[in-house]
């Protein structure tokens, strides 16, 4: 045989790979042109189709509060014309007196001049204004008490969605529903609205469709919110412009969407046909500088101004546009209503991007072409490799009977020569390598047990983290849960809340009818002294106030329960902010109140509060109320097992939670919520804040409650969590941490 050293010939190696580099490489270049075509003719027209797809729902979702608006005003207008028409030619000149009482200034509004302004209840009362030396006849007395009416009526359930509604007449009259600003208390008296935008909009010659009409964007300094007013005229049976109903429309909700509801690296902007631009992101300062009359054809922006021009110029019903000059499509629905342009501006780069991704199809056609190339590369080094491996293969089978004689019948100048040269070397060391491979086999065993330890550490802090995040997560789903059935609670609760009052005046007002008619008529028909007593008058006279009482009492205690509801819902806020810590508590207790009221086999779990004079404390609200739940949870678990020990011996027990809080060392708050429930054996007291720990029967705990709780203290809150606790006698656990977290 050659020696080891000498070099071959020939490389089989070699040969046989750059036979497959070059075919693999013609596969994969093919493949490469393949996916560039396919790319390029179906990436931009599924693009195209899903912006426009996206730019269509977009509008629909953001018109839906204009569309609102105009629906409330034809709601508003027909009921205005009827109540008008059902009125006649009747002079409330009483009624009106009552309502619009003089002032010293020549006006006349819906308060006394010597009472304080802010004893006015906006929140239940539409404010009234007549401007000085208006001319007051029966038509507007009768225009003034119909809209007031209707004000007082849909005012508050129209509030949720819209900040104010107003109805302004051509004789300078004003009755609005201002909820927390008594405007029409305060307006200066020489104040002319009919020359308002908001009112000018809805003049007959400005407006000789009698529609609903939208006027520019403004910033309310006051209330510090973009508004926009919808405002629509109403007009008598003979085509006479008697009054506009008006809605101020709060924007900043559909501009917080326009900025940053976005498609990835696309963004939009809006803005009217006449070029005034309502959003865009770059330029909300300089459009509230302009009181929101900052105009696209003022600005020096090009690439704006094509953006407009390209918009304006498209062919009636176009929604994709191409914009060359700017490389990039717009995607453009108006906004029904104040008629503005939605346009979604997307660079032609985000499609170029796209196709560079063909790496893939590459990768794909890549593989097609290895397996190709593997096959024949198979036939090649069949009869090259595979036969001369089974003469290598039977003399593999001779060593490892512990034949060490090798011969082979060929030989060769290429790797296989060598391979076979190498073989014979190695069988000849082979006997000595058995006891430096079997030293090997032990260091390996100890290598792997230590690994196996390690990775076994690391999956237990790893399973710990898991479900330190479902957890929290669940916590979360429940703050988000809450929250949205404390919301949806809310708004019927206020209708009802909002109706209690007027229903309980018309009642009254139906009970002293009846008492007066009563009085005049002392002797009634045999018919209405029949129906009298069947549905025992003297009783409903007396049971319907008490009754209108209970539901305003029910109503009052539904809005307490919602309030508490928002507060605990704070479970997903991962931001410091500064709480009332009573707050949380109570929003808890609320949560755990079932547990807590009394059954028809358990009596009541009394609950005292021991609170101290706490200040706003600075801490993650959310994770603290989730500490307050495990802790009071528990709590209400060990008196509940405490019960079934005591029902065995017959022991009458009052069961009992106490929570007190208070400021230590003057910069530290310390809440304390202790029970009287089994206890906790003092060996496991040391294992209490080890995850997936738990006292509890299999499936009633995880063992993370507290273990949870334990970091949100002392990592997020930079403080302590311990318990005292006496078997038999209750257990207390105490948090303390700092007022004010850096």
């Amino acid at each position: 045989m050659k020696s080891s050293s000498h070099q071959p010939n020939q490389s089989l190696t070699r040969s046989t790979l750059i036979k497959m580099g070059f075919s693999l490489a013609g596969v994969i270049i093919a493949a490469t042109g393949i996916s560039y075509v396919h790319l390029t003719h179906s990436i931009q027209t599924i693009i195209l189709s899903d912006l426009e797809k996206y730019s269509l729902d977009r509008g629909k979702h953001e018109e839906t509060l204009f569309k609102l608006a105009e629906d409330n005003h034809q709601q508003f207008k027909q009921r205005f014309l009827k109540n008008l028409k059902k009125m006649g030619e009747q002079d409330p000149q009483q009624k009106f007196a009552e309502l619009a009482i003089p002032w010293s200034d020549g006006t006349h509004r819906n308060f006394p001049q010597s009472r304080a302004i802010e004893t006015f209840d906006t929140e239940l009362y539409p404010h009234l204004f007549i401007g000085k030396n208006t001319s007051i006849n029966a038509e507007l007395r009768r225009h003034t008490i119909v809209a007031y009416d209707l004000l007082s009526y849909y005012g508050a359930a129209w509030h949720n969605r819209f900040t104010n509604t107003y109805v302004i007449t051509p004789e300078n009259v004003e009755i609005g529903y201002f909820p927390g600003f008594a405007w029409g208390l305060v307006a200066k008296p020489d104040l002319y609205l009919p020359k308002e935008e908001f009112f000018h909009i809805s003049t007959p010659k400005q407006n000789p469709a009698r529609e609903t009409k939208w006027t520019g964007l403004f910033f309310d300094d006051v209330a510090k919110l973009w508004m926009v007013t919808a405002a629509t005229p109403i007009d008598d049976a003979q085509g006479n412009h008697i009054a506009t109903i008006a809605h101020d429309v709060v924007l900043n909700d559909l501009m917080e969407r326009t900025v940053k509801n976005t498609l990835r690296g696309t963004y939009n902007i809006i803005f009217r046909e006449d070029g005034r631009l309502i959003v865009d992101t770059a330029r909300m300062e300089q459009i509230k500088q302009k009181q929101g009359n900052f105009n696209i054809l003022d600005t020096g922006d090009a690439h704006l101004r094509r953006i407009f021009e390209a918009v304006r110029t498209a062919k009636s019903g176009q929604i994709i546009i191409d914009n060359p000059s700017e490389h990039e499509f717009l995607a453009v629905t108006k906004l029904s209503g104040p008629d503005w342009y939605f346009v979604v501006v997307y660079p032609k780069a985000l499609i170029n991007e796209i196709a560079l991704n063909n790496a893939r199809t590459i990768l794909m056609v890549g593989l097609i072409a290895l397996v190709i190339e593997v096959l024949l590369l198979y036939s090649i080094l069949h009869k090259q490799v595979t036969q001369p491996l089974k003469q290598l293969l039977v003399a593999t089978e001779q060593v490892a009977d512990g034949n060490f004689e090798i011969e082979f019948s060929f030989k060769r100048q290429d790797e296989i020569g060598r391979l076979t040269t190498t073989f014979t070397k190695m069988a000849n060391q082979l006997q000595s390598s058995f006891a430096s491979l079997e030293q090997q086999k032990d260091e390996l065993e100890i290598r792997v047990q230590e690994r196996t330890q390690e990775l076994s550490q690391t999956l237990q802090e790893l399973q710990q983290t898991q479900s330190h995040l479902i957890q929290s997560e669940k916590m979360s789903s429940l703050g988000q849960l809450v929250a949205g059935v404390a919301h949806e609670i809310n708004n019927p609760v206020n209708f009802i809340h909002g109706n209690l009052a007027p229903a309980s005046d018309y009642a009254q007002s139906l009970l002293k009818l009846l008492a007066l008619y009563q009085q005049e008529y002392p002797k009634p028909t045999p018919a209405i002294q029949t129906e009298i007593e069947e549905i025992d008058l003297e009783f409903v006279q007396e049971d319907l106030p008490k009754l209108l009482d209970s539901v305003k009492l029910g109503s009052e205690r539904i809005r307490n329960i919602v309030l508490s509801l928002r507060n605990f819902s704070r479970l997903d806020e991962a931001e410091l902010k500064s709480v009332n810590i009573h707050e949380g508590l109570e929003s808890t207790l609320l949560i755990l109140q079932n547990r807590l009221k009394p059954k028809h086999d358990s009596p009541e779990i009394q609950v005292i509060r021991d609170y101290g004079e706490l200040p706003l404390v600075t801490c993650y609200a959310g994770q603290l109320n989730q500490v307050f739940m495990n802790l009071l949870a528990n709590a209400i678990d060990a008196i509940h097992e405490q019960r079934k020990h005591r029902s065995l011996g017959g022991e009458a027990h009052l069961d009992q939670i106490q929570i007190r809080t208070e400021v230590i060392q003057q910069q530290w708050v310390r809440i304390a919520i202790a029970d009287n429930g089994t206890g906790i054996p003092e060996d496991m007291q040391l294992k209490l804040f080890d995850p997936f720990f738990t006292t509890k029967p299999i499936g009633q705990g995880t063992g993370l409650g507290l273990s949870i709780s334990y970091q949100i203290i002392t990592q997020q809150h930079q403080g302590k969590l311990y318990c005292h606790s006496v078997p038999g006698q209750g257990t207390e656990f105490v948090i303390e941490f700092p007022l004010h977290l850096a």
